[in-house]
């Protein structure tokens, strides 16, 4: 197995001394997309934010210095990358400004309402129930909030030979930005709006809360 196919077989649920490693690459690797994704909305200074699929916790470092009034909190189901979000933020869970939580998308630990946006940035790939578990996120936010999701591929036929190979080592699913659009829809949201990048493969979508 080469180092690249060991890197996305790693992507779904980061584990053991590799998996740390791939956190932290995750990062740094995925700071142009997070920024990308994130100037297409505005964020006031205390709003509640929760990151889906956290990983290693700086999209959650990046979110609590924007929400400096507000709360954030970060889950994933890697206990390894849980551990690795709450080192990243130790000034602001210790302060309480950031909460990271062990858990999964398909049921979140979090009341109704909770908050005014949700991110996932490269998560919803392996997201077991797409449409239950957008309707999870959509629980937990509260009316007119925010979902948005960011991720570095998408289906495309320029890049469908890279794309392929990946989907099958990190068991991803791919979909095109009509597709996005309809499964937002179907999921009961509004106001779908989507952003991508051709030349890269990046995608953003957000949609709201009715």
């Amino acid at each position: 197995m080469g180092f690249m196919e060991k890197m996305v077989r790693q992507c779904r649920k980061p584990t053991g001394l590799f998996g740390k490693f791939v956190g932290m690459g995750m990062n740094t690797g995925h700071g142009n997309l997070r920024r990308w994704g994130l100037s297409h909305i505005s964020i006031n200074l205390d709003a509640f934010i929760l990151d889906v699929g956290c990983g290693g916790g700086k999209a959650v470092q990046e979110l609590a210095q924007i929400s400096s009034s507000g709360k954030v909190c970060g889950i994933d189901y890697s206990e390894e990358m849980v551990q690795l979000a709450r080192k990243i933020n130790k000034k602001f869970v210790e302060n309480g400004h950031v909460e990271i939580m062990h858990g999964s998308v398909s049921s979140l630990p979090f009341p109704d309402g909770m908050f005014n946006l949700v991110t996932a940035f490269e998560a919803y790939y392996f997201w077991p129930n797409l449409i239950d578990d957008l309707k999870e996120i959509k629980r937990v936010l509260k009316s007119g909030g925010i979902l948005l999701i960011a991720n570095e591929v998408y289906k495309h036929e320029k890049f469908e030979k890279r794309n392929l190979k990946w989907a099958k080592w990190g068991d991803m699913m791919l979909h095109t930005p009509a597709e996005y659009r309809e499964f937002l829809t179907e999921s009961g949201y509004s106001a779908v709006e989507i952003f991508d990048i051709p030349e890269k493969n990046w995608i953003t979508a957000i949609a709201r809360k009715q």
